[in-house]
């Protein structure tokens, strides 16, 4: 099956098809260690929205400007690395990967409090995007030779609620921090920092400690179900989605159009937030974030049970439905955030919707693994999270500051 898949016309499987999964505790300690260094990613990442005023002041930018540094930036070098290095993810050792770019991004995040003007700031920013490009095709990849099938929906539902919980606590952390700093000038190696840089510098430093963990604490699984070890030419990979081009381009093009939505949406909540009802980012991150550390594992926990339990009855299309569904439920509750007349209200329909996205997240990830061969699915998955980051987050940012 899997050789005809991919066009070989003889191939020998290797051990690892044949052998059990990993040990349940060291499998899903992983599977949490990667959700973690999602919930990392997500604060280095995502931070920079609760802090476009302040850069805006201090550095003088326009809308227009501040969106090229939210959104552009950051998915011009995701996109720009991620794609040509995903090829790694399907022969090379993923754990070294994941705990090597940790590290380096966060590096980056920290650097920013350096910054003087648009274009360093700009550059950091890339250099973030170049490293969290790698994070996901690894870990997608390990996650799938870690966990069986009918367990998947599970382990992405932990992968993608460490996306939310780091949005989350980044609400939270950023908006304290912002409120106990704000208005203040620090001396750090003897340059002046304003408050949204020294919060970049403090919630940066953390991951270097979790990237010396992860690459010291988890280990690298077998690769299952290959038909062969060698690394394929990337003529066979377009031949591959080309001749499943049903499934994957409705799937992957869809999924980037919906980005722009929930990325254009994301950036600018606290900025909505703010001009329109006049909310703080001190006031709404922590009660923002503390919303969504809430709600995520309910929607999170409400798609898992629902893929799992539509597969179990024999659906092969359960995980798009599902995705699907958490879809067209969270669109129209955002439309209707932002048309709300009364703060509390608009609040509230972002709560409804945050569970709605939550209801699709598993279901995206976990039919991605499961139609794709072992050796493609570092990049495939690439392909995916380039098409998302890039599309979704590049144009969402932009396109609302556009309009504004």
């Amino acid at each position: 099956m899997a050789s005809e898949a991919i066009g070989l016309e003889s191939a020998q499987a290797p051990k690892a098809a044949a052998e059990p999964f990993p040990a349940k505790t060291a499998a899903w300690y992983a599977v949490w260690m990667i959700a973690l260094a999602n919930a990392l990613d997500a604060v280095d990442r995502g931070g920079i929205s609760l802090l476009i005023e302040p850069i805006k002041r201090d550095l003088h930018l326009s809308d227009t400007e501040v969106s090229l540094l939210t959104g552009f930036s950051f998915s011009l070098f995701y996109g720009l690395v991620g794609l040509p290095l995903s090829r790694l993810a399907d022969t090379s050792n993923r754990k070294r990967i994941i705990g090597g770019v940790m590290t380096i991004w966060s590096l980056a995040t920290s650097a920013i409090a350096f910054v003087q003007g648009f274009w360093s700031l700009f550059a950091m920013r890339g250099v973030t995007g170049s490293a969290v490009s790698l994070k996901g095709p690894n870990g997608l990849s390990m996650i799938s030779d870690m966990v069986p099938r009918h367990k998947l929906p599970t382990a992405m539902a932990i992968y993608n609620g460490g996306v939310s919980v780091g949005a989350g606590f980044t609400s939270i952390i950023v908006g304290m921090l912002l409120g106990w700093l704000g208005g203040k000038t620090f001396a750090v190696f003897g340059l002046p920092l304003h408050d949204w840089q020294m919060v970049f510098l403090i919630v940066g430093t953390p991951g270097v400690v979790l990237g010396v963990a992860f690459l010291l604490t988890v280990r690298e699984p077998p690769r299952r179900g290959r038909a062969t070890t060698m690394r394929l030419p990337l003529l066979e990979v377009f031949r591959f989605l080309w001749r499943e081009r049903p499934i994957f381009f409705p799937f992957i093009i869809g999924s980037a159009l919906l980005q722009i939505e929930a990325y254009g949406v994301l950036q600018w909540r606290f900025p909505f937030f703010s001009r329109t009802f006049g909310w703080s980012p001190a006031f709404f991150g922590p009660l923002s974030g503390t919303a969504t550390l809430i709600l995520t594992p309910i929607g999170l926990g409400l798609g898992a049970w629902l893929g799992q339990t539509w597969e179990r009855r024999g659906d092969s299309g359960a995980m798009v439905k599902l995705s699907i569904l958490g879809s067209c439920l969270s669109l129209p509750l955002t439309l209707a955030m932002l048309l709300a007349p009364d703060p509390w209200l608009a609040f509230g329909l972002s709560c409804a919707s945050t569970i709605a996205i939550g209801i699709s997240a598993p279901g995206a990830v976990a039919a991605l693994q499961n139609v794709t061969p072992n050796e493609f699915r570092g990049q495939i998955s690439a392909l995916y999270l380039f098409t998302i980051g890039v599309i979704g987050g590049g144009l969402g940012p932009t396109v609302v500051a556009l309009f504004t």
